[in-house]
């Protein structure tokens, strides 16, 4: 599953991964069946437009989608909130919500 995270803020990316730097293919795991893949950024150098970080969920086979996608959305909300960023999952934009984030997981994932 990919999730883009549009941002002006430079350290959001270490914040997610929980590291002081940041290399592509880092990643770092939610839970046991859930992993977050840093796939790089995309850095504009004009002032004022923000930076796109793109990420790719992983899910375990087997793990219960409503299960994964709460896990997921917990953690989530948890690092983003408060933030000012805009949060694309598959393509749809996500309000910073628990119940939102975890709702276009589940519609995501049921139509994969």
């Amino acid at each position: 599953m990919n999730i883009e995270i549009h941002t002006q803020e430079k350290d959001l990316v270490y914040d997610l991964l929980g590291k002081s730097s940041a290399t592509i293919n880092d990643e770092i795991q939610i839970s046991d069946q859930l992993k977050l893949r840093y796939e790089g950024t995309d850095c504009c150098k004009a002032v004022g437009f923000p930076e796109i970080a793109y990420f790719v969920l992983t899910i375990g086979s087997g793990f219960a989608v409503d299960l994964a996608a709460g896990v997921t959305a917990n953690w989530l909300y948890d690092k983003l909130k408060g933030k000012k960023i805009k949060v694309i999952i598959e393509r749809t934009e996500v309000e910073i919500d628990r119940g939102e984030i975890k709702k276009v997981i589940i519609e995501k994932l049921r139509i994969e």
